[in-house]
C-alpha cells in the first residue's frame, strides 16, 4: 500500500487545494452546488495528475535511480515496473475523464491546458532554466482558475499574482534545496542545474517573496474586495501570510529544507499554525465579518 501511495503520489494531492481558494474567497463555501461543483474539478485535475506523475517518473527513472532521495521513488527502485505503473496511470487518467465530463466547456478547457502544460514540462520545459519554475507556477495559477471558472466567479487579478509569486518561492525554493543537496552530481541529475547557482535562486527567491507579499497585501487593500467581503479588516490577515512565508525562507535557509514543499506543509508546526490561524482569520473576517466589525470597532 505504502508503494502504491508513493507511485500516485498522493502527498502531492494537497496542492490541487488551490481549486477551493476561489470557493473560499467568493463566500460559497457552504453553498452545496457549488461546493459540488469544485469537488468534482478537484477529483478530475487530481487524478489526471496522477499519469502526469508516473510518465514524469518513467521518464526520469535513470536519473531518479542515482539521486539520494528519489530512488526510493517506485518507478526507479525497481519495484513497480514502468508499464504496470503506466496502465495503473491510465485508470486514474479515465477516472479522472469522467469527472471532467461533469464539467462545463471552460473547465474543461482549463483542465486539458493544465494536462498538456504538464506532459510538455515533463518532456521539455523541465530542462530550461527559469522557466522550468514558471511552468510549475503557471500550473497552480491553471488550478485557481480553474476553482474560479467551475462556480463562475470573478477571480481577483491580485489573488492570481499571489498565487503566481508564491508558486516561484517554492519552486525556486525546490531548486536551491536540490542544488545544495546534490552538489556536484545535481548537473548529472538535471540539465539545467548547469545554470542555476545558490547566489542567483537566492535572488529570485527574494523577489519571489517580496512579490507575494506586496501581492497579497494589495489584495487584502483592493476597492473591490473590501466592498465585497463588506470589511477591511482583511489587511490584518497579512502578519500571517509574512510570518507563514518568513518561516518556509528557515526550512530552506537553515534547516536545509525544501526539497519536498507538501511535507512541510503538512509536517512543520511553525508552518501548520501560521495556516491555521489564517484560516481561521479568513473565515473570520469573510463569513463572520459582523462579529469582527464589532471588535475592530470596539479596539478604535
Amino acid at each position: 500500500m505504502k508503494t502504491f501511495l508513493k507511485l500516485i503520489r498522493v502527498k502531492h494531492w494537497i496542492k490541487n487545494l488551490f481549486v477551493f481558494a476561489p470557493l473560499f474567497f467568493a463566500k460559497e463555501l457552504f453553498h452545496f452546488e457549488m461546493l459540488t461543483k469544485s469537488l468534482i474539478a478537484f477529483f478530475s485535475i487530481t487524478f489526471i495528475s496522477v499519469l502526469v506523475y508516473i510518465i514524469n517518473d518513467i521518464i526520469d527513472k535513470k536519473t531518479d535511480a542515482v539521486h539520494k532521495i528519489k530512488k526510493e521513488r517506485p518507478i526507479a527502485s525497481g519495484k513497480v515496473k514502468p508499464l504496470s505503473a503506466f496502465l495503473l496511470g491510465l485508470i486514474f487518467f479515465i477516472i479522472g475523464f469522467l469527472f471532467l465530463l461533469l464539467l462545463d466547456n471552460a473547465s474543461k478547457l482549463i483542465i486539458i491546458s493544465y494536462f498538456i502544460l504538464n506532459i510538455l514540462y515533463t518532456f521539455f520545459f523541465k530542462h530550461v532554466t527559469i522557466l522550468d519554475v514558471f511552468i510549475i507556477a503557471a500550473g497552480f495559477c491553471l488550478r485557481v482558475l480553474l476553482g474560479a471558472i467551475v462556480i463562475n466567479v470573478t477571480l481577483s487579478y491580485w489573488m492570481l499574482f499571489t498565487t503566481f509569486t508564491v508558486s516561484l518561492i517554492i519552486g525556486f525554493g525546490k531548486r536551491r534545496h536540490e542544488l545544495e543537496f546534490l552538489g556536484e552530481e545535481a548537473k548529472h541529475h538535471r540539465k539545467n542545474f548547469k545554470d542555476y547557482n545558490k547566489p542567483l535562486l537566492d535572488i529570485l527567491i527574494i523577489i519571489s517573496t517580496t512579490l507575494t507579499i506586496i501581492n497579497y497585501t494589495l489584495y487584502t487593500m483592493d476597492a473591490d474586495i473590501i466592498k465585497k467581503f463588506g470589511t477591511g479588516g482583511l489587511i490584518l490577515t497579512v502578519p500571517f501570510v509574512i510570518y507563514g512565508l518568513f518561516r518556509y525562507l528557515l526550512l530552506i535557509y537553515c534547516k536545509d529544507k525544501g526539497g519536498s514543499p507538501e511535507e512541510l506543509v503538512t509536517n512543520d508546526i511553525g508552518l501548520i499554525i501560521s495556516v491555521v490561524l489564517w484560516v481561521i482569520s479568513i473565515l473570520g473576517f469573510v463569513y463572520f465579518k459582523h462579529l469582527l466589525n464589532e471588535f475592530l470597532f470596539f479596539i478604535k
